[in-house]
């Protein structure tokens, strides 16, 4: 146990979680801005997430939507590919 809070009071240690606290927020933030941005305006524009996309039987609300999901998917490789980086470029630092 006394390890873990030596560990917590490590700065090199405090300083890699600030860098990965603040990559979290903000891949989260422009997560949920994009949905709450998708939500507002099938709200407002509902006539156009209804027309077809591009002449298919998909409404132009489901392709945004399919768009959405491939945002999360890809903001999921970006922060586990930042936070590895991050995480190895401390442990390098970390070597005498």
């Amino acid at each position: 146990m006394g390890d873990e809070a030596q560990r917590l009071q490590d700065p090199g240690f405090r300083r890699l979680l600030a860098r990965r606290s603040r990559w979290r927020w903000t891949l989260s933030g422009l997560l949920i801005g994009a949905y709450l941005l998708y939500a507002v305006a099938g709200i407002y524009y509902a006539d156009a997430y209804a027309a077809p996309f591009l002449g298919s039987a998909v409404p132009w609300g489901m392709a945004i939507g399919y768009l959405i999901i491939a945002l999360t998917i890809a903001l999921s490789l970006v922060y586990v590919r930042v936070v590895n980086r991050i995480e190895s470029s401390e442990r390098e630092d970390e070597r005498p």
